[in-house]
């Protein structure tokens, strides 16, 4: 017997059969909206309606053999979310299921992957945004076959919210409303990052800095991956890091942030402190004969911690001490799928797979990968919560990732108090953002992959997940020199900016491909720095709404299909568009632009909406619009953020009105949760040749790093003289290579 409750003015939860979770992920939240958003029954239908406006319809609910099934139908409709999945933006004629799963070969087709999060909006041209939320942890199924299209679950019922829009935003902020939205990250994790598997020696991580620092590449944080452990044991320092606060203190007097890699799987070995502690506990997930489960990971035989109890989770928090104490800044939780390569049990059966005549292609890749968890994890590996009920992993396993990074935000409470953690995770489920930052695994230096990571990471904005990237360069493989620059130039724009590459491949630092190409990378590293208040507010943003930073285009007019499957462009807040070349050898590409008036950043070229263009994109230019009647907010480039006590603030004022919101805070603390910040509204507008500008601080509670600000007037350069005033008072603009600027003191306000 299906129930349906009215949750807030635009969440409906509906209910069918037996349906238990082990974590609960959606928290009741009041919600206000000028709606009329209900669940209207018609015989065995349940019909969505807005306004008197049908926006889908629930035709069948069905339960057997451990399956529940529900099955609707939206006409006209597109889909969009589903966390991380390959392939296109839209997902109409998609078969797809969610099981968190480490498929490091992502090929075209390659379902499920590392984040599993059973949420989708459904957009028709013409009708209101609606989105459907599956209330389940364990293996969810979704066949979006067209008009019609099913939801399945593996259990005995289901749980599903029905949330109202009527933007792709509003049901992005309702949907994250329930499951959470981001923190503000330390001001530090925007910046430029890079890794390697592995900067082995600290010698080496030390080259690397330096070597940056010498070249005047802008750059944050340094990676260390496995290597700096001693025998991948985690919560070790090998000998080849045998003095690691030295080392990151010496990282830090350059301004480098250390980030470590830090895997679930823990050694299983008498006398190995981590072991042995958790054993003390019985912290370790089960097999069923009630023996700790084990598999082998990178330092042989392993145990793994049952995150679900929360005294496992504080136990874990609590083993980051010998980290935190060599003052590391940042935890890289990697493998938590949980990725295990074999097990006892199935140590046999691999060898016949392996030594079998079958070649080695992907029907027998995809049979490795699939094994151990169809053998061992889904069934016979059970976890066991606070009241002491045990839960099988196929209902854990896709938040395992989740509650690890809750442990890891525990650890940041514990050992860095009332500063703001930095998590970056492989695997998640919906909420996973509350914690951590998610990039999308184990890519591959390819073109395809360069492309495809835009609507992957997309989707992953949709989803909640708005502090997400890719591996830029290509972690698997060896890049080109021309790959990596267009990798590099779009990863300037991606919310998280990580180049990253495996051993074995060819170098992908700055520098790696000689002067020409490490002077372009630069370039836009460079950028990167200067965009850091209009990035850094829409984080904010963020936050406070839920709002994507990285958005598909028909964010900005969800009535043009045209932009539904608009894949390689994409959106940087609201008011901006980045176009990259993604294909070898190509110096130009067409461009569709949405409603409005739109300019090249580069040349001040305008363009009328609603139309496709050719537009040039030689190596060292990716093609970047900026909306007619916008404000986009910069400042000087540095080589780490905050290098310098005080900032500029820089406002390119395009159009002839405008308004903009700059945010600002330490950057580093917690206090912003307390009111510690600023918010600056600047708004122009024209009137003849008088350009009025009004600021006003929203909110002005933090001593502040913008002393002063510059408004350049870049659609004004052949001006020749204009009066500007800033809050009624006259002041005397300048020129500066053509464009007209005037400055203001922030500090006044």
């Amino acid at each position: 017997m299906k129930k349906i409750k009215k949750m807030n003015d635009v969440i409906l939860k509906i209910s069918f059969g037996n349906f238990s979770n082990p974590v609960n992920i959606v928290k009741n939240v009041a919600i206000k909206a000028n709606c009329d958003f209900e669940a209207v029954e018609e015989g065995e239908d349940v019909v969505f309606v807005s306004n008197g406006e049908e926006l889908a319809r629930l035709e069948k609910l069905s339960s057997e053999n451990g399956k529940t099934w529900a099955r609707f139908n939206s006409s006209s409709a597109h889909f969009f979310g589903f966390g991380e999945k390959m392939g296109f933006l839209d997902k109409r004629g998609r078969n797809m299921k969610m099981m968190n799963m480490d498929n490091p070969l992502h090929t075209p087709d390659l379902d499920p992957m590392y984040v599993s999060i059973p949420f989708f909006i459904v957009l028709s041209p013409k009708k209101p945004a609606m989105g459907f939320y599956v209330n389940s942890t364990s293996r969810s199924f979704f066949n979006m076959e067209g008009d019609s299209y099913t939801l399945g679950v593996e259990d005995d019922g289901i749980e599903f919210y029905a949330i109202y829009g009527p933007t792709v935003a509003d049901v992005i902020k309702h949907f994250t409303a329930v499951v959470g939205r981001i923190s503000m990250p330390p001001a530090w994790a925007l910046g430029y990052q890079q890794s390697r598997w592995s900067y082995a020696t600290a010698q080496e991580a030390l080259d690397v800095s330096h070597k940056m620092r010498q070249d005047g590449i802008p750059c944050d944080v340094i990676y260390l991956d496995i290597d700096y452990m001693k025998g991948y044991r985690v919560f070790t320092w090998g000998d080849r890091f045998n003095d690691p606060k030295k080392f990151v203190d010496e990282m830090k007097k350059s301004g480098f942030k250390v980030v470590v890699i830090m895997d679930p799987g823990v050694k299983e070995e008498d006398g190995y402190e981590v072991y042995e502690s958790g054993k003390a506990i019985n912290a370790f997930a089960k097999s069923k004969s009630g023996n700790n489960f084990t598999g082998y990971v990178w330092p042989g035989k392993c145990v793994f911690p049952d995150f679900l109890r929360s005294d496992v989770r504080n136990w874990w928090a609590l083993q980051h001490k010998s980290l935190f104490e060599a003052g590391v800044d940042g935890i890289w939780n990697d493998m938590n799928e949980p990725s295990i390569v074999w097990t006892d049990t199935n140590t046999q059966e691999l060898k016949n797979l392996l030594s079998s005549d079958e070649p080695m292609d992907f029907t027998l890749l995809e049979k490795l990968k699939e094994f151990t968890f169809q053998k061992d994890h889904a069934y016979e590996i059970t976890h066991m919560d606070d009241s002491n009920k045990k839960w099988p992993h196929l209902k854990v396993r896709n938040v395992y990732a989740l509650l690890e990074a809750m442990a890891t935000t525990k650890a940041f409470e514990i050992y860095r108090p009332n500063k703001r953690p930095f998590i970056l995770s492989r695997a998640g489920f919906a909420g996973i953002q509350k914690y951590a930052a998610v990039w999308t695994g184990d890519n591959s230096s390819w073109w395809e992959h360069l492309k495809t990571e835009m609507p992957i990471s997309m989707g992953l904005g949709l989803s909640g997940v708005s502090f997400c990237g890719t591996d830029v360069g290509g972690f698997g493989g060896n890049a080109t020199a021309e790959l990596l620059v267009r990798w590099m130039e779009i990863g300037t724009f991606f919310p998280f900016f990580r180049n990253h590459s495996a051993i074995g491949t060819r170098n992908q630092e700055p520098w790696a491909f000689g002067e020409n190409v490490e002077k372009i990378l630069k370039k836009y590293i460079k950028m990167r720095y200067e965009l850091f208040p209009y990035l850094y507010t829409l984080f904010f943003q963020s936050y406070k709404s839920g709002t994507p930073i990285m958005r598909p285009l028909f964010m900005y007019d969800q009535s043009d299909e045209n932009l539904y499957n608009l894949n390689d462009e994409f959106m940087v807040g609201n008011s901006m568009i980045v176009a990259p070349v993604t294909e070898p050898n190509v110096t130009w590409r067409p461009v569709y632009l949405p409603k409005g008036e739109w300019i090249d950043v580069r040349n001040g070229e305008k363009y009328d909406g609603k139309k496709v263009y050719k537009i040039d994109a030689p190596l060292d230019e990716i093609p970047v619009f900026v909306k007619e009647d916008s404000i986009i907010s910069k400042t000087d480039s540095m080589n780490y953020f905050f290098e310098k006590e005080k900032m500029m603030l820089y406002l390119d004022f395009y159009g002839q009105r405008a308004s903009t919101q700059v945010y600002e805070d330490d950057g580093e603390t917690l206090n912003y949760k307390k009111g510690i910040y600023n918010l600056y509204q600047v708004s122009v507008e024209s009137e003849s040749a008088i350009y009025n500008v009004s600021v006003k601080a929203l909110h002005k509670e933090y001593e502040g790093r913008y002393k002063k600000a510059v408004i350049s007037f870049m659609t004004l350069k052949e001006l020749k003289s204009s009066t500007v005033r800033i809050n009624g008072e006259m002041i005397k603009p300048y020129f500066e290579n053509g464009i007209l600027k005037v400055v203001f003191d922030l500090e006044v306000l």
